[in-house]
Protein backbone atom coordinates (compact mmCIF):
# COMPACT_ATOMS: atom_id res chain seq x y z
CA UNK A 1 0.00 0.00 0.00
CA UNK A 2 1.45 3.33 -1.10
CA UNK A 3 0.31 6.43 0.81
CA UNK A 4 1.06 10.11 0.25
CA UNK A 5 0.34 12.29 3.28
CA UNK A 6 -0.16 15.95 2.34
CA UNK A 7 -0.28 18.76 4.90
CA UNK A 8 0.62 22.42 5.23
CA UNK A 9 2.75 21.76 8.33
CA UNK A 10 4.65 18.77 9.71
CA UNK A 11 6.84 18.50 12.77
CA UNK A 12 9.72 19.05 13.23
CA UNK A 13 9.94 21.22 10.11
CA UNK A 14 7.15 23.75 10.73
CA UNK A 15 4.30 23.89 13.19
CA UNK A 16 1.51 26.07 14.51
CA UNK A 17 -0.28 23.32 16.44
CA UNK A 18 -1.70 19.82 16.48
CA UNK A 19 -1.86 19.41 12.70
CA UNK A 20 1.94 19.31 12.55
CA UNK A 21 2.11 16.76 15.39
CA UNK A 22 -0.21 14.45 13.48
CA UNK A 23 1.94 14.90 10.37
CA UNK A 24 4.89 13.62 12.38
CA UNK A 25 3.27 10.85 14.41
CA UNK A 26 0.82 9.15 12.04
CA UNK A 27 3.17 8.64 9.03
CA UNK A 28 5.92 7.44 11.38
CA UNK A 29 3.58 4.84 12.90
CA UNK A 30 2.32 3.77 9.46
CA UNK A 31 5.92 3.31 8.33
CA UNK A 32 6.60 1.14 11.38
CA UNK A 33 3.62 -1.02 10.37
CA UNK A 34 5.22 -1.69 6.97
CA UNK A 35 3.49 1.01 4.97
CA UNK A 36 5.08 2.67 1.94
CA UNK A 37 4.47 6.28 2.91
CA UNK A 38 5.81 9.67 1.90
CA UNK A 39 4.89 13.16 3.06
CA UNK A 40 4.70 16.50 1.30
CA UNK A 41 4.51 20.11 2.54
CA UNK A 42 5.64 23.61 1.52
CA UNK A 43 9.26 24.67 1.95
CA UNK A 44 8.82 27.60 4.32
CA UNK A 45 11.61 29.90 5.46
CA UNK A 46 11.80 28.12 8.81
CA UNK A 47 12.35 24.84 6.96
CA UNK A 48 15.11 26.29 4.79
CA UNK A 49 16.82 27.82 7.85
CA UNK A 50 16.18 24.90 10.19
CA UNK A 51 19.41 23.00 9.57
CA UNK A 52 17.71 20.00 7.96
CA UNK A 53 19.50 17.80 5.44
CA UNK A 54 17.49 19.01 2.45
CA UNK A 55 18.31 17.83 -1.05
CA UNK A 56 17.18 19.29 -4.36
CA UNK A 57 15.57 16.67 -6.63
CA UNK A 58 16.32 18.84 -9.63
CA UNK A 59 12.67 18.66 -10.67
CA UNK A 60 11.05 21.88 -11.82
CA UNK A 61 7.28 21.84 -12.27
CA UNK A 62 5.28 24.42 -14.21
CA UNK A 63 2.11 25.13 -12.25
CA UNK A 64 -0.82 27.14 -13.64
CA UNK A 65 -2.63 29.38 -11.17
CA UNK A 66 -5.37 31.06 -13.16
CA UNK A 67 -3.71 32.77 -16.11
CA UNK A 68 -0.29 32.83 -14.42
CA UNK A 69 2.34 30.11 -14.66
CA UNK A 70 4.65 29.57 -11.67
CA UNK A 71 7.58 27.20 -11.34
CA UNK A 72 7.87 24.88 -8.35
CA UNK A 73 11.12 23.39 -7.11
CA UNK A 74 10.95 19.99 -5.42
CA UNK A 75 13.22 19.22 -2.48
CA UNK A 76 13.26 16.32 -0.05
CA UNK A 77 14.83 14.83 3.04
CA UNK A 78 14.98 11.34 4.51
CA UNK A 79 15.62 12.58 8.05
CA UNK A 80 13.51 12.07 10.03
CA UNK A 81 11.78 9.25 8.16
CA UNK A 82 9.58 8.76 6.26
CA UNK A 83 10.74 10.71 3.21
CA UNK A 84 9.34 14.22 3.13
CA UNK A 85 9.01 16.23 -0.08
CA UNK A 86 8.93 20.02 -0.04
CA UNK A 87 7.41 22.32 -2.63
CA UNK A 88 9.57 25.41 -2.95
CA UNK A 89 8.66 28.77 -4.36
CA UNK A 90 10.14 31.56 -2.29
CA UNK A 91 7.62 34.10 -3.58
CA UNK A 92 4.93 32.14 -1.69
CA UNK A 93 6.69 30.47 1.22
CA UNK A 94 9.81 32.43 2.15
CA UNK A 95 8.03 34.38 4.89
CA UNK A 96 8.36 34.88 8.62
CA UNK A 97 5.11 33.02 9.40
CA UNK A 98 3.19 30.17 7.82
CA UNK A 99 -0.22 31.73 7.28
CA UNK A 100 -0.50 35.19 8.75
CA UNK A 101 0.99 38.32 10.21
CA UNK A 102 0.05 39.23 13.81
CA UNK A 103 -2.84 41.41 12.68
CA UNK A 104 -4.11 39.59 9.56
CA UNK A 105 -3.82 36.57 7.29
CA UNK A 106 -1.61 36.81 4.23
CA UNK A 107 -3.68 38.30 1.40
CA UNK A 108 -2.57 35.66 -1.10
CA UNK A 109 -3.20 32.54 1.02
CA UNK A 110 -5.64 31.13 -1.54
CA UNK A 111 -3.14 31.50 -4.38
CA UNK A 112 -0.32 30.09 -2.24
CA UNK A 113 -2.15 26.88 -1.36
CA UNK A 114 -3.76 26.40 -4.77
CA UNK A 115 -0.19 26.43 -6.08
CA UNK A 116 0.94 23.96 -3.40
CA UNK A 117 -1.88 21.50 -4.08
CA UNK A 118 -1.43 21.63 -7.84
CA UNK A 119 2.28 21.02 -7.38
CA UNK A 120 1.44 17.84 -5.47
CA UNK A 121 -0.63 16.53 -8.40
CA UNK A 122 2.05 17.54 -10.88
CA UNK A 123 4.72 15.75 -8.83
CA UNK A 124 2.62 12.56 -8.66
CA UNK A 125 2.21 12.58 -12.43
CA UNK A 126 5.81 13.56 -13.19
CA UNK A 127 7.20 10.75 -11.05
CA UNK A 128 4.48 8.36 -12.25
CA UNK A 129 4.08 7.67 -8.57
CA UNK A 130 0.64 6.01 -8.45
CA UNK A 131 -0.07 6.22 -4.71
CA UNK A 132 -3.01 4.12 -3.58
CA UNK A 133 -4.11 6.71 -1.01
CA UNK A 134 -3.64 10.47 -0.85
CA UNK A 135 -4.33 11.63 2.70
CA UNK A 136 -5.28 15.33 2.84
CA UNK A 137 -5.37 17.52 5.93
CA UNK A 138 -7.45 20.62 6.66
CA UNK A 139 -8.39 23.49 4.36
CA UNK A 140 -4.91 23.98 2.91
CA UNK A 141 -5.35 20.66 1.05
CA UNK A 142 -9.15 20.73 0.75
CA UNK A 143 -9.08 21.25 -3.03
CA UNK A 144 -6.58 18.44 -3.60
CA UNK A 145 -9.21 15.71 -4.25
CA UNK A 146 -10.66 17.95 -6.98
CA UNK A 147 -7.26 18.59 -8.57
CA UNK A 148 -6.57 14.84 -8.52
CA UNK A 149 -9.88 14.29 -10.32
CA UNK A 150 -9.87 17.18 -12.80
CA UNK A 151 -6.14 17.87 -13.22
CA UNK A 152 -4.23 21.08 -12.63
CA UNK A 153 -5.61 22.65 -15.83
CA UNK A 154 -9.14 21.46 -15.09
CA UNK A 155 -9.32 19.51 -18.35
CA UNK A 156 -9.52 16.05 -16.76
CA UNK A 157 -7.13 13.49 -15.35
CA UNK A 158 -7.09 9.73 -15.12
CA UNK A 159 -7.36 9.33 -11.36
CA UNK A 160 -6.22 6.11 -9.71
CA UNK A 161 -5.82 7.40 -6.14
CA UNK A 162 -8.41 7.16 -3.37
CA UNK A 163 -8.59 10.17 -1.07
CA UNK A 164 -9.06 10.70 2.64
CA UNK A 165 -9.67 14.17 4.00
CA UNK A 166 -9.06 14.77 7.71
CA UNK A 167 -10.70 17.67 9.55
CA UNK A 168 -8.45 18.79 12.40
CA UNK A 169 -10.51 21.85 13.28
CA UNK A 170 -13.70 22.70 11.40
CA UNK A 171 -13.60 26.31 12.59
CA UNK A 172 -10.74 27.07 10.16
CA UNK A 173 -12.42 26.54 6.79
CA UNK A 174 -10.31 28.44 4.26
CA UNK A 175 -12.96 30.90 3.09
CA UNK A 176 -12.06 33.11 0.13
CA UNK A 177 -13.96 35.41 -2.26
CA UNK A 178 -15.72 33.62 -5.10
CA UNK A 179 -13.96 36.01 -7.48
CA UNK A 180 -10.73 34.08 -6.87
CA UNK A 181 -12.17 30.78 -8.13
CA UNK A 182 -10.56 31.27 -11.56
CA UNK A 183 -7.18 30.69 -9.91
CA UNK A 184 -8.09 27.02 -9.49
CA UNK A 185 -8.59 26.38 -13.26
CA UNK A 186 -11.20 23.84 -12.13
CA UNK A 187 -14.43 23.35 -14.10
CA UNK A 188 -16.98 25.96 -13.11
CA UNK A 189 -19.50 23.26 -12.09
CA UNK A 190 -17.31 22.53 -9.02
CA UNK A 191 -18.25 25.97 -7.72
CA UNK A 192 -21.73 25.03 -6.52
CA UNK A 193 -23.48 24.43 -3.19
CA UNK A 194 -22.83 20.69 -3.38
CA UNK A 195 -19.07 21.10 -3.74
CA UNK A 196 -16.86 24.13 -3.04
CA UNK A 197 -19.29 27.09 -2.92
CA UNK A 198 -20.49 28.55 0.38
CA UNK A 199 -22.79 31.60 0.23
CA UNK A 200 -20.90 32.96 -2.76
CA UNK A 201 -17.45 32.24 -1.32
CA UNK A 202 -14.98 29.42 -1.90
CA UNK A 203 -14.92 27.09 1.10
CA UNK A 204 -11.83 24.90 0.94
CA UNK A 205 -12.72 22.60 3.82
CA UNK A 206 -16.18 22.07 2.32
CA UNK A 207 -14.52 21.09 -0.96
CA UNK A 208 -12.50 18.44 0.86
CA UNK A 209 -15.56 17.14 2.68
CA UNK A 210 -17.68 16.84 -0.45
CA UNK A 211 -15.04 15.48 -2.83
CA UNK A 212 -12.92 13.01 -0.79
CA UNK A 213 -13.78 9.32 -0.71
CA UNK A 214 -13.69 9.27 3.09
CA UNK A 215 -13.71 12.07 5.66
CA UNK A 216 -12.20 11.59 9.09
CA UNK A 217 -11.90 13.81 12.08
CA UNK A 218 -9.82 13.46 15.19
CA UNK A 219 -12.20 11.99 17.77
CA UNK A 220 -15.46 10.06 17.78
CA UNK A 221 -17.34 12.68 19.80
CA UNK A 222 -16.21 15.53 17.52
CA UNK A 223 -17.41 13.49 14.52
CA UNK A 224 -20.88 13.59 16.07
CA UNK A 225 -20.68 17.17 17.36
CA UNK A 226 -19.92 18.68 13.96
CA UNK A 227 -23.14 17.23 12.60
CA UNK A 228 -25.00 19.67 14.88
CA UNK A 229 -25.70 23.37 14.43
CA UNK A 230 -23.77 24.26 17.61
CA UNK A 231 -20.45 22.80 16.42
CA UNK A 232 -20.93 22.47 12.65
CA UNK A 233 -19.72 25.97 11.76
CA UNK A 234 -22.36 26.30 9.07
CA UNK A 235 -21.57 22.91 7.50
CA UNK A 236 -23.68 20.77 9.83
CA UNK A 237 -26.28 20.15 7.12
CA UNK A 238 -23.77 18.49 4.79
CA UNK A 239 -22.01 16.65 7.59
CA UNK A 240 -25.27 15.33 9.06
CA UNK A 241 -26.01 13.59 5.77
CA UNK A 242 -22.66 11.82 5.45
CA UNK A 243 -23.47 8.71 7.47
CA UNK A 244 -20.50 6.35 7.76
CA UNK A 245 -18.48 8.37 5.21
CA UNK A 246 -17.54 10.57 8.20
CA UNK A 247 -15.71 8.82 11.02
CA UNK A 248 -13.69 9.80 14.08
CA UNK A 249 -10.22 8.46 14.85
CA UNK A 250 -8.58 9.75 18.03
CA UNK A 251 -5.11 11.19 17.50
CA UNK A 252 -2.10 9.58 19.12
CA UNK A 253 1.02 10.62 20.95
CA UNK A 254 4.62 10.00 19.96
CA UNK A 255 5.92 8.58 23.22
CA UNK A 256 9.51 8.80 22.02
CA UNK A 257 9.06 12.59 22.38
CA UNK A 258 6.51 12.82 25.19
CA UNK A 259 7.57 10.42 27.93
CA UNK A 260 8.96 11.44 31.33
CA UNK A 261 11.18 8.36 31.37
CA UNK A 262 13.27 9.67 28.46
CA UNK A 263 12.43 13.39 28.21
CA UNK A 264 15.71 15.37 27.96
CA UNK A 265 14.01 18.61 29.07
CA UNK A 266 13.24 17.42 32.60
CA UNK A 267 15.18 17.92 35.81
CA UNK A 268 14.78 14.22 36.60
CA UNK A 269 13.29 11.27 34.76
CA UNK A 270 10.41 9.35 36.29
CA UNK A 271 7.79 6.76 35.43
CA UNK A 272 4.76 5.01 36.90
CA UNK A 273 6.96 2.62 38.89
CA UNK A 274 8.81 5.51 40.55
CA UNK A 275 7.15 8.93 40.47
CA UNK A 276 9.58 10.58 42.89
CA UNK A 277 11.27 12.49 40.03
CA UNK A 278 8.07 14.46 39.48
CA UNK A 279 8.84 16.38 42.70
CA UNK A 280 12.21 17.48 41.26
CA UNK A 281 10.48 18.58 38.05
CA UNK A 282 8.01 20.64 40.06
CA UNK A 283 10.74 22.34 42.07
CA UNK A 284 12.59 23.21 38.85
CA UNK A 285 9.42 24.61 37.26
CA UNK A 286 8.72 26.79 40.32
CA UNK A 287 12.26 28.14 40.11
CA UNK A 288 12.19 28.72 36.33
CA UNK A 289 8.87 30.56 36.52
CA UNK A 290 9.72 32.51 39.65
CA UNK A 291 6.89 31.20 41.82
CA UNK A 292 7.27 31.30 45.61
CA UNK A 293 4.50 28.88 46.65
CA UNK A 294 5.41 25.88 48.76
CA UNK A 295 6.41 22.79 46.76
CA UNK A 296 3.65 21.04 48.70
CA UNK A 297 0.95 23.37 47.35
CA UNK A 298 -0.95 22.32 44.20
CA UNK A 299 0.45 23.71 40.95
CA UNK A 300 -1.79 24.18 37.92
CA UNK A 301 -0.23 24.25 34.46
CA UNK A 302 -1.54 25.33 31.07
CA UNK A 303 0.04 25.41 27.61
CA UNK A 304 -2.33 26.89 25.08
CA UNK A 305 -3.15 29.34 22.36
CA UNK A 306 -4.69 32.32 24.13
CA UNK A 307 -8.00 32.46 22.29
CA UNK A 308 -11.67 32.09 23.18
CA UNK A 309 -11.84 28.54 21.79
CA UNK A 310 -9.34 27.36 24.38
CA UNK A 311 -11.57 28.52 27.26
CA UNK A 312 -9.78 31.74 28.07
CA UNK A 313 -13.12 33.55 28.39
CA UNK A 314 -14.36 31.38 31.27
CA UNK A 315 -10.87 31.09 32.75
CA UNK A 316 -10.83 34.90 32.99
CA UNK A 317 -14.02 34.79 35.06
CA UNK A 318 -12.86 31.86 37.18
CA UNK A 319 -9.33 33.07 37.93
CA UNK A 320 -10.16 35.09 41.11
CA UNK A 321 -11.90 32.04 42.60
CA UNK A 322 -8.98 29.78 41.66
CA UNK A 323 -6.52 32.17 43.25
CA UNK A 324 -8.46 32.09 46.53
CA UNK A 325 -7.04 28.61 47.05
CA UNK A 326 -3.39 28.01 47.89
CA UNK A 327 -2.64 26.84 44.34
CA UNK A 328 -0.05 28.28 41.98
CA UNK A 329 -0.59 28.67 38.25
CA UNK A 330 1.90 28.64 35.35
CA UNK A 331 0.85 29.43 31.78
CA UNK A 332 2.67 29.27 28.46
CA UNK A 333 1.10 30.55 25.27
CA UNK A 334 0.37 33.34 22.84
CA UNK A 335 -2.70 34.60 21.05
CA UNK A 336 -5.24 37.38 21.30
CA UNK A 337 -3.81 40.60 22.61
CA UNK A 338 -6.51 40.99 25.28
CA UNK A 339 -5.56 37.65 26.86
CA UNK A 340 -1.84 38.34 26.67
CA UNK A 341 -2.42 41.58 28.55
CA UNK A 342 -4.60 39.76 31.09
CA UNK A 343 -1.81 37.26 31.77
CA UNK A 344 0.57 40.10 32.58
CA UNK A 345 -2.07 41.66 34.84
CA UNK A 346 -2.57 38.36 36.66
CA UNK A 347 1.16 38.04 37.23
CA UNK A 348 1.12 41.55 38.74
CA UNK A 349 -1.98 40.85 40.83
CA UNK A 350 -0.78 37.52 42.21
CA UNK A 351 3.03 37.74 42.23
CA UNK A 352 4.76 34.55 43.22
CA UNK A 353 1.59 32.55 42.59
CA UNK A 354 0.81 33.19 38.94
CA UNK A 355 3.42 33.30 36.17
CA UNK A 356 3.07 33.48 32.41
CA UNK A 357 5.51 33.10 29.54
CA UNK A 358 4.17 34.58 26.32
CA UNK A 359 5.25 32.86 23.14
CA UNK A 360 6.23 29.32 22.15
CA UNK A 361 8.88 27.45 24.12
CA UNK A 362 9.04 23.70 23.49
CA UNK A 363 11.39 22.80 26.37
CA UNK A 364 9.25 24.83 28.79
CA UNK A 365 6.09 23.09 27.57
CA UNK A 366 7.68 19.77 28.58
CA UNK A 367 8.68 21.19 31.96
CA UNK A 368 5.11 22.35 32.59
CA UNK A 369 3.67 18.96 31.68
CA UNK A 370 6.04 17.29 34.13
CA UNK A 371 6.20 19.89 36.91
CA UNK A 372 2.53 20.78 37.29
CA UNK A 373 0.17 18.67 39.40
CA UNK A 374 -3.03 19.65 37.56
CA UNK A 375 -3.37 20.51 33.88
CA UNK A 376 -5.94 23.11 32.78
CA UNK A 377 -7.74 22.52 29.45
CA UNK A 378 -11.17 24.20 29.51
CA UNK A 379 -11.70 24.43 25.73
CA UNK A 380 -15.09 25.56 24.46
CA UNK A 381 -14.67 22.89 21.78
CA UNK A 382 -11.71 20.60 21.11
CA UNK A 383 -11.64 18.30 18.07
CA UNK A 384 -9.11 16.02 19.77
CA UNK A 385 -6.56 17.80 21.89
CA UNK A 386 -3.05 16.53 22.54
CA UNK A 387 -2.01 18.24 25.74
CA UNK A 388 -4.44 16.23 27.84
CA UNK A 389 -2.80 13.10 26.41
CA UNK A 390 0.67 14.42 27.21
CA UNK A 391 -0.54 15.27 30.71
CA UNK A 392 -1.76 11.73 31.34
CA UNK A 393 1.63 10.32 30.41
CA UNK A 394 3.34 12.80 32.77
CA UNK A 395 0.95 12.10 35.65
CA UNK A 396 -0.41 15.65 35.54
CA UNK A 397 -4.14 15.29 36.07
CA UNK A 398 -6.29 17.16 33.51
CA UNK A 399 -9.26 19.42 34.22
CA UNK A 400 -11.25 19.49 30.97
CA UNK A 401 -14.51 20.63 29.45
CA UNK A 402 -16.34 17.48 28.34
CA UNK A 403 -16.30 18.14 24.62
CA UNK A 404 -14.85 16.46 21.53
CA UNK A 405 -11.66 14.52 22.10
CA UNK A 406 -11.44 15.71 25.71
CA UNK A 407 -14.62 13.81 26.47
CA UNK A 408 -13.39 10.74 24.58
CA UNK A 409 -9.98 10.50 26.23
CA UNK A 410 -10.58 11.57 29.84
CA UNK A 411 -12.64 9.51 32.28
CA UNK A 412 -14.10 11.55 35.13
CA UNK A 413 -12.62 10.75 38.54
CA UNK A 414 -15.18 9.50 41.04
CA UNK A 415 -15.76 11.04 44.46
CA UNK A 416 -13.40 8.58 46.14
CA UNK A 417 -10.66 8.88 43.56
CA UNK A 418 -10.66 5.14 42.79
CA UNK A 419 -11.74 5.43 39.14
CA UNK A 420 -11.02 7.88 36.34
CA UNK A 421 -8.14 9.90 34.91
CA UNK A 422 -9.23 13.55 35.13
CA UNK A 423 -11.89 16.04 36.13
CA UNK A 424 -14.65 17.02 33.69
CA UNK A 425 -17.21 19.79 33.67
CA UNK A 426 -20.09 19.62 31.20
CA UNK A 427 -21.60 23.10 31.49
CA UNK A 428 -19.31 25.60 29.81
CA UNK A 429 -19.25 28.27 32.53
CA UNK A 430 -16.71 29.79 34.89
CA UNK A 431 -18.57 28.12 37.75
CA UNK A 432 -18.27 24.71 36.11
CA UNK A 433 -14.55 25.21 35.53
CA UNK A 434 -13.94 26.45 39.09
CA UNK A 435 -15.88 23.54 40.61
CA UNK A 436 -13.94 20.92 38.61
CA UNK A 437 -10.64 22.56 39.57
CA UNK A 438 -11.64 22.66 43.24
CA UNK A 439 -12.43 18.93 43.02
CA UNK A 440 -8.93 18.36 41.65
CA UNK A 441 -7.30 20.45 44.39
CA UNK A 442 -9.29 18.62 47.09
CA UNK A 443 -8.14 15.24 45.81
CA UNK A 444 -4.55 16.46 45.45
CA UNK A 445 -4.60 17.14 49.18
CA UNK A 446 -5.43 13.46 49.82
CA UNK A 447 -1.87 12.16 49.93
CA UNK A 448 -3.22 8.63 50.42
CA UNK A 449 -5.05 8.73 47.06
CA UNK A 450 -3.22 11.16 44.75
CA UNK A 451 -0.21 8.92 43.90
CA UNK A 452 -2.54 6.15 42.72
CA UNK A 453 -4.40 8.68 40.54
CA UNK A 454 -1.06 9.70 39.00
CA UNK A 455 -0.10 6.10 38.26
CA UNK A 456 -3.51 5.34 36.76
CA UNK A 457 -3.20 8.33 34.44
CA UNK A 458 0.32 7.33 33.38
CA UNK A 459 -0.87 3.81 32.53
CA UNK A 460 -3.15 5.09 29.73
CA UNK A 461 -2.03 4.24 26.20
CA UNK A 462 -2.76 6.73 23.43
CA UNK A 463 0.15 5.76 21.20
CA UNK A 464 0.09 6.40 17.46
CA UNK A 465 0.23 2.64 16.85
CA UNK A 466 -3.45 2.36 17.80
CA UNK A 467 -4.51 5.20 15.47
CA UNK A 468 -2.27 3.96 12.65
CA UNK A 469 -3.89 0.53 12.79
CA UNK A 470 -7.31 2.15 12.47
CA UNK A 471 -6.22 4.30 9.51
CA UNK A 472 -4.57 1.35 7.82
CA UNK A 473 -7.84 -0.58 7.96
CA UNK A 474 -9.68 2.37 6.43
CA UNK A 475 -7.08 2.70 3.66
CA UNK A 476 -7.55 -0.99 2.84
CA UNK A 477 -11.35 -0.61 2.80
CA UNK A 478 -11.05 2.26 0.31
CA UNK A 479 -8.71 0.27 -1.92
CA UNK A 480 -11.10 -2.67 -1.98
Amino acid sequence: MRVLYAASEIMPFASTGGLADVGAGLPKALLARGGDISRIMPLYRRVAEGGYALKDTGLRLDIPVGFQMHQAEVWYTEDPPPRTYFIRRDEFFDRSQLYSLPERDYDDNFERFVFFQKAIVSLIDTLQWHPDIVHCSDWQTGLLPLFLRHGIQGSGRKQTERTIFTIHNLAYQGLFPGSQYSQTNLPFFCFNMDCAEFYGSINCIKAGITSANLVTTVSQTYAQEIRTEEYGCGLHGILAQMGDRLVGVVNGVDYSLWNPKVDPHLAKAYGPDDISGKKDCKEELLRVMGLTISPEAPLIGMVSRLVDQKGLDILTEAMPALMESNAGFVLLGAGQDKYQKLCLEWASRWPGRFAARLGFDNPLSHKIEAGADIYMMPSRFEPCGLNQLYSLKYGTIPVVHATGGLDDTIQDIDTEGHEGTGFKFRTYTAEGLAHATQRAIALYQRSDLWPSVIRRAMAQDFSWERAAEDYQKRYQQLMS
